[in-house]
């Protein structure tokens, strides 16, 4: 079987490139036989001319190379030489790539490493491209998709409205973030990932992505960007007088965080009706801290008390959780530190951990949708052994996966 099924692709192979050429042959008038004497309008001054040559051009496509000769005009008037094959099959100039073959690389290559992006496409189309190539078409259009949300970005921090057309998230629109750490040239540098979605009947859905290496205050608009067309800038309706300014309400957005402060101050700057969630998986995590101060690591004794805590947290808030740590007595200076800065983050957050009001609003309680976002969007591609990324490159591969794991068009 395998080696049937290995010549009849070898056939359908060969046979490719002459089916595709004989299609735009047909399919292009201005191969047709006596339409190259038209004289078409120069593309930059209008001024019409003739055919002054004959070119040909060979082309990569997912058929296969594809070669073609096609008539070339140059403008008496101001010079520009074109081909309206060219124009007509969307073809760029100079390039030996086609459209359909470097939708192929992008994928390819905002998804392994650009030498194994190279070698799948050999080994499942039979078509050889170089890694570089590979690298250089995935960054292109990465530089470009990242141009076009910086442009985005810029008209919503200006008109405080969608930039494009609103993709409303369904149900409750969730906002969650998180960074993660990936090297750079110049060493370890922690890129910034937002997740904008819908939450209904306890699943988030329809999750969008954005990510970026920059401070908070250059990621808050990057995240607002998707917030807004994702919904979030959509006005519901207005209050105040009939007559004069009234304001307008917006939908209410949850933000989920680990408890990061830049995660609340983002929060605070760019989305006005929210409610705050501390992760609860994260919180949990700091009472562990405090079980294993007051009674040790690995006791019976930390696992019981951090487990009664767990559960009150979860059914009641952090008021009991509050009560039992202005009642625990530190055994040792180091554990009165721990014990004096998990009461400061308890009193701080405890509006972030109203759990069972999130819980009875429909509202999400856990962030592990960003965690695992971290891994997939950005780990797995960016952080390979050995990977070294310079920022444009780097941003310009996560501009591209984001807009794949969003099931978003590509087109920049």
């Amino acid at each position: 079987m395998a080696e049937l099924e290995q010549r009849v692709l070898e056939a359908v192979r060969a046979a490719l490139p002459g089916l595709l050429q004989g299609v735009i042959l047909s399919a292009t008038t201005s191969l047709q036989f006596g339409k190259a004497g038209i004289k078409p309008a120069c593309p930059e001054c209008g001024e019409r001319t003739g055919v002054q040559s004959w070119r040909d051009r060979t082309v990569l496509t997912v058929c296969g190379k594809v070669s073609m000769e096609r008539p070339w005009y140059v403008c008496a008037n101001c010079g520009r030489g074109w081909s309206p094959t060219d124009d007509s099959l969307e073809l760029e100039s100079r390039t030996r790539i086609s459209p359909g073959m470097t939708e192929w690389l992008v994928h390819l290559g905002a998804g392994t490493s650009f030498k194994e992006a190279a070698g799948l496409l050999e080994k499942l189309t039979g078509l050889t491209v170089s890694p570089e190539t590979v690298r250089q078409r995935t960054e292109e259009r990465g530089t470009a998709i990242e141009e076009e949300d910086q442009a985005a970005i810029d008209r919503v921090a200006k008109t405080q409205e969608a930039a494009e057309a609103v993709d409303r998230a369904p149900g409750n629109l969730v906002v969650e973030t998180d960074g993660v750490m990936v090297r750079y040239l110049d060493g370890w540098h922690e890129v910034k990932l937002g997740l904008v979605g819908g939450y209904v009947d306890g699943r988030l859905v329809n999750p969008s992505y954005v990510a970026a290496r920059e401070k908070a205050e250059q990621f808050g608009p990057r995240l607002l960007a998707e917030a807004a067309r994702r919904g979030a800038l959509e006005v519901l309706c207005w209050e105040g007088p009939l007559t004069g300014n009234g304001l307008a309400v917006l939908p209410e957005v949850a933000v989920l965080g680990d408890g990061a402060v830049w995660i609340w101050n983002l929060a605070g700057d760019h989305f006005g009706r929210r409610v705050e969630v501390i992760d609860f998986y994260h919180a949990t995590e700091h009472l562990w801290d405090v079980a294993k101060a007051l009674y040790g690591e690995g006791t019976s004794r930390a696992a019981t008390w951090a487990d009664e805590q767990i559960r009150d947290l979860h059914k009641e808030g952090a008021a009991p959780i509050l009560r039992a740590l202005a009642e625990a007595t530190a055994p040792d200076e180091k554990a009165a530190e721990v014990l004096q800065r998990e009461r400061n983050f308890f009193r701080t957050n405890a509006h972030r951990m109203d759990y069972p009001a999130f819980r009875r609003q429909g509202l999400p309680i856990g962030s592990g949708a960003i965690e695992s976002s971290a891994k997939h969007l950005v780990q797995l591609r960016l952080k390979r052994p050995g990977a070294r990324w310079s920022n444009p490159g780097a941003q310009a591969v996560l501009a591209v996966r984001c807009r794949l794991i969003s099931n978003r068009s590509l087109a920049a």
